[in-house]
């Protein structure tokens, strides 16, 4: 694979002229090269499972793409690439003879797909990043919106706020974009309609075999190593469960995270020792090595454009690794749980915000009223529209993290790393979340369809320890309980393989705001470091978080000199922010605040 930074396209209809009329074409580039069929040009972002064959680059759909694509009207290729597509990425289309385009997100929304509409200008991306340079470069004044950045710490993500750029808009799961004419179509995929008539064992079954088909196409992706990840939860085994049904154990290596001892580390040892798995040391797509706390803590919200504090930091080029990970286990069952927010069979706001935003609540929040006011109003309007989608089911909450969470935390971070190396959620599937928008409340949160889906594919597996007893009250309603099994003796170590890292350039948009700021990185004596270990322990925090305290209160006040006067001191407390400056004793929370208050104001300030 060529060493090389992938960029998402960007769709752009430029302004109409009196000879050609208005002109709509995916600006690319050189690194991916479309795939033609007749007057049409095909591009993928991210990496995703397309029939059973891994496209990781565009240049993989030359082996996928029907030759009749060249003929299909745009929904007929919509209905293929939502049948088909699996993880989250984006297929894009241009017609140069009749001069419209298309973006089409994975069904489920994994890719979000963001659209700015300005006067004579339409701009289309499913990289936040590329939309605002596009529009940008064309004269746009993108401005930052910091409601975005407030969702983030009310909520841990943003969504209801479409983007950290205003005027930005994105649609829904199930939704794709078609641009003619300047004129921007929000049209739905037909998938969920071919599940209305299945019955759920019928949708299981599509819901197995996804997972199956998934992990044997990444398995022979031709990737030069695939890494898959291990801990002591749930959704991990379940993705062992497939490699082991596959009998692909001695293709795939293994990685978990956990230092020696620890819990996840133990149990993944029992798994290794017991099955014969091979393990690796790394995690394959690794942030770029770095001393400087300033970068990890912030690198990857700047180099995602501020929508999120997770994945890439912005140095990494790129690495031959396919990564296989746990995300959208969750769909498979409650993420939130069974919070009340209907009153008298209605929704009830106050319930919602209180279930979904208790620390809007909190007499000592920094966030203002205001904020909280606006956050809660879009929450709401949010939740009216699923429970008018979901009428009559127990599912809406957990539609919510689909809709919302799920797409701006797991989505994002899988796609952001698919433009260096290739990150697969093999548990990715439409069947998946239509068997538990099927199912009761207290079913999701027995996890039965997952419990069921590992017992189908390895069911060994159901019986060796997890990380605490994953067969809960609800579970123990529908199905009897396995006889746990011990751990195998420890006679031999275990060998580890090294991990492929990404390579890496010197600097990124991080680092380069950040050698515009006077903050220094602290330099310690050994004296030094055994004095903050202790305050560490002290406070139950991390160790770096106590060494970076100053550095992180010099970046802070770099950033709030510069946003003194931002629409953000409307949504967050001024005072507290001073606070955190001069303060020498900090609390644990304040601790924490220091660090995610610091850089949002330093992506609002240097971004």
């Amino acid at each position: 694979m060529e060493k090389i930074r992938l960029t998402a396209p960007v769709i752009i209809s430029s302004a109409p002229t009196s000879v050609e009329g208005s002109v709509s074409r995916v600006v690319q580039h050189p690194h991916q090269e479309p795939v033609v069929r007749g007057n049409r040009r095909f591009w993928v972002d991210g990496s995703v499972v397309l029939d059973g064959t891994c496209v990781r680059r565009t240049a993989d759909l030359e082996f996928v793409l029907p030759q009749a694509a060249a003929r299909w009207p745009v929904e007929l290729i919509a209905d293929w690439w939502a049948r088909g597509a699996k993880n989250p990425g984006a297929l894009y289309v241009e017609d140069t003879a009749e001069s419209w385009s298309a973006c089409l997100p994975d069904p489920l929304g994994g890719a979000v797909a963001l659209y700015l509409e300005q006067p004579g200008q339409v701009f289309i991306s499913t990289s936040n990043v590329e939309l605002a340079k596009a529009a940008e470069d064309r004269g746009v004044n993108m401005v930052k919106d910091p409601q975005f950045q407030v969702e983030r710490l009310l909520l841990g993500n943003g969504g209801l706020t479409a983007s950290s750029y205003k005027n930005v808009k994105s649609i829904e799961p199930f939704q794709y974009l078609v641009l003619k004419e300047s004129q921007v179509r929000v049209q739905n995929y037909k998938i969920l309609d071919e599940y209305s008539s299945m019955s759920l064992y019928e949708v299981f079954s599509t819901l197995r075999n996804d997972v199956l088909s998934n992990v044997n196409a990444i398995a022979n992706s031709g990737a030069d190593q695939v890494i898959s990840h291990l801990t002591g939860g749930f959704d991990s085994r379940l993705v062992l469960s497939a490699i082991l049904n596959l009998g692909l154990h001695d293709k795939i290596d293994l990685f978990c995270s956990g230092p020696d001892g620890s819990t996840d580390r133990v149990i993944a040892d029992g798994l290794t020792r017991r099955f014969s798995l091979r393990r690796t040391n790394g995690a394959g797509l690794t942030t770029a090595p770095t001393q400087n706390m300033s970068e990890r803590l912030m690198g990857a919200l700047f180099a995602s454009g501020g929508i999120t504090n997770t994945g890439p930091h912005g140095r990494e080029v790129s690495v031959n690794v396919a990564a296989m990970g746990g995300g959208y286990g969750e769909v498979l069952r409650t993420f939130y749980g069974n919070r009340v927010i209907h009153s008298g069979g209605k929704l009830d706001k106050n319930l919602l915000v209180s279930s979904f935003m208790p620390s809007a609540r909190n007499k000592n929040s920094y966030v203002s009223e205001r904020a909280v006011q606006e956050v809660s109003a879009k929450l709401m309007t949010k939740f009216e529209f699923l429970d008018d989608c979901y009428a009559g089911t127990d599912f809406v909450a957990d539609a919510f993290y689909t809709h919302v969470r799920n797409r701006y935390h797991i989505g994002q971070t899988s796609l952001l790393w698919s433009r260096i190396g290739s990150r697969f959620d093999p548990l990715y599937s439409v069947a998946g979340f239509e068997l538990s928008r099927r199912t009761t409340q207290s079913s999701r949160m027995s996890n039965i369809v997952g419990f069921d889906l590992m017992d189908s594919m390895f069911s060994d597996l159901v019986s060796q320890p997890f990380d605490y007893d994953r067969f809960n009250e609800a579970l123990r309603g529908f199905r009897r309980p396995p006889e746990t099994l011990g751990w195998p003796a420890k006679d031999n170590p275990i060998d580890f393989k090294n991990a492929l890292t990404p390579s890496t350039t010197e600097t990124s948009p991080f680092l380069q705001t950040l050698s515009r700021i006077s903050a220094k990185e602290p330099e310690l004596t050994p004296a030094d470091r055994r004095v903050k270990t202790l305050e560490a322990n002290k406070m139950g925090v991390s160790f770096w978080q106590i060494v970076y305290k100053n550095t992180g209160k010099e970046l802070l006040a770099s950033a709030y000199e510069q946003t003194r006067e931002s629409q953000i001191f409307d949504l967050v407390d001024a005072n507290y922010v001073e606070k955190l400056i001069t303060s020498n004793v900090m609390t644990k929370k304040q601790l924490r605040d220091l660090y995610s208050l610091g850089g949002i104001l330093t992506w609002l300030s240097f971004g």
